[in-house]
């Protein structure tokens, strides 16, 4: 029971009570049970063969199974799986798991703005800051670069995701490199959000409202350089061999939406196809999730600390632990494609679209120019051996 207001503004002891409810929850232990559950579903699909929810793994040791590749992405034992409950289907998991990513990464960001905007302001009340900053993911980030601006921005994130009794003694190499680890999952986590050339987020709103998207795991995407024969012909091995590159192996999510303004001008409509290899974009969500939790339990820490003879159902979650020297980011997603994007109107003004088709990586985009038809039927066939007599 909360009493009625006394004023425009909480008082002291509503705040306080309020952050009692809210830094006594256990967010990390939420993220890793929708992990777990993905990844239990995936798994016990009795036609998991037919339904290519990895990318081919072209290790000299083959491991097709999505918990066994799981694990060695996060560098963990083998059969590693965070601790909770179990579950089943092919595009089901990979837009879930888009989603559950997407749903980590504004987590994450937004608690961080929440926590240093409420240091700067003086408010102390956490779940107020997070309830009330801005709805626009762009000034929620502008809002986080403002406050890591500074020469001491490296300390100051360290202090939110390293518990308070460990730096006593001073920060030291591992907790230095667990702190980087984590930071650089947050600016992954922006990435995410805001300013890639493929409409991550877009995508992201496309499930969430009405699941307006299209989740598919029949669709195989290979640029190669041998063009088809004159009667449409191409043999299969202009698509295997070594100058072929595969851009979809595994499932997609088709995004239709509005493309967004360049230099103030108005776009089109916009075909986003994004390439979800299923423990690649978990293994991600569990980093995210990890240093949402360590962030989670530093601000939980400091809240409940000083409190004399708390009741037992105040306490902070456990902090999650230190991912000392990885993984990064480019240690889980690597090179691979993000997705294709194609412009399918011109911008309402009737003035050229100012976003060309294209192929995106995370830290690239190559752009489409067509010389001539840009679809075309095609058949593959048996590759033609010679024999030599």
């Amino acid at each position: 029971m909360y009493p009625p207001p006394t004023g425009p503004d909480l008082t002291a002891e509503q705040r306080q009570e309020l952050d009692d409810t809210f830094l006594s929850s256990d967010p990390y232990g939420y993220f890793s049970a929708r992990i777990r559950m993905m990844l239990w579903w995936a798994e016990s699909d009795v036609d998991s063969h037919k339904h290519a929810l990895a990318a081919p793994d072209h290790r000299e040791h083959h491991e097709p199974e999505t918990l066994a590749r799981f694990s060695r992405l996060l560098g963990q034992p083998m059969g590693f799986i965070p601790e909770t409950l179990p579950s089943s289907v092919a595009t089901q998991v990979a837009t879930d798991a888009y989603a559950l990513r997407h749903h980590a990464a504004e987590s994450l960001v937004r608690l961080t703005a929440a926590l240093s905007q409420r240091r700067s302001a003086g408010k102390s009340c956490v779940w107020e800051t997070l309830s009330t900053g801005p709805n626009q993911l762009g000034q929620v980030v502008d809002q986080i670069r403002e406050s890591f601006s500074s020469a001491e921005a490296p300390m100051q994130f360290a202090r939110l995701v390293v518990q308070e009794q460990d730096l006593q003694s001073g920060m030291t190499d591992q907790l230095a490199s667990a702190s980087n680890v984590f930071a650089d999952w947050l600016n992954f986590a922006i990435a995410l959000l805001v300013g890639h050339e493929l409409q991550l987020n877009a995508a992201h709103n496309k499930v969430k409202h009405g699941l307006s998207v299209r989740a598919r795991d029949d669709l195989k995407v290979t640029f190669a350089t041998t063009p088809p024969n004159a009667d449409g012909t191409i043999p299969v091995g202009a698509l295997t061999g070594p100058d072929a590159v595969d851009i979809f192996d595994c499932p997609v999510i088709e995004v239709l939406a509005q493309a967004p303004r360049v230099d103030g001008h108005s776009q089109g409509l916009e075909l986003t196809q994004l390439r979800v290899d299923v423990p690649a974009v978990l293994a991600e969500t569990y980093m995210i999730a990890w240093a949402h939790g360590a962030m989670f339990h530093v601000a939980a820490a400091k809240h409940f600390a000083g409190r004399s003879h708390p009741p037992k159902y105040l306490t902070a979650p456990a902090h999650p632990g230190y991912p000392v020297g990885g993984p990064h980011p480019d240690h889980v997603s690597g090179k691979a494609p993000v997705g294709m994007r194609f412009p399918l109107t011109t911008p309402p003004g009737g003035e050229p679209t100012r976003r060309p088709p294209g192929l995106a990586f995370r830290d690239v985009f190559i752009p489409f120019t067509f010389t001539g038809s840009a679809m075309r039927n095609g058949r593959v066939v048996a590759d033609e051996t010679t024999e030599e007599a």
